[in-house]
């Protein structure tokens, strides 16, 4: 056999650590919990830029909408004179 093996049986022959079950679930529910609680702000604060930014946006082409209306009652009444 070559060492890595007998390395290999070794790890295998070996008992696995103890580890306390109820504990190591709840840090990971802790965990879980905090990324969760993270995203859902991040979601939330990334909702309301989007939600400005499309209020800008439609000011602005409301804006201009209104821009070009007037422009064009206004070479409209030149040309009638």
């Amino acid at each position: 056999m070559s060492p890595d093996e007998e390395q290999l049986k070794k790890l295998f022959n070996e008992s696995a650590p103890v580890t306390d079950e109820n504990k190591a679930l709840q840090q990971v529910l802790r965990k879980s919990s905090n990324t969760t609680a993270i995203k859902d702000v991040g979601s939330l604060f990334i909702g309301w830029v989007w939600v400005l930014l499309l209020g800008f946006g439609a000011s602005a082409y409301s804006a201009k909408r209104r821009f070009d209306l007037h422009q064009q009652q206004k070479k409209h009444r030149n040309n009638k004179n």
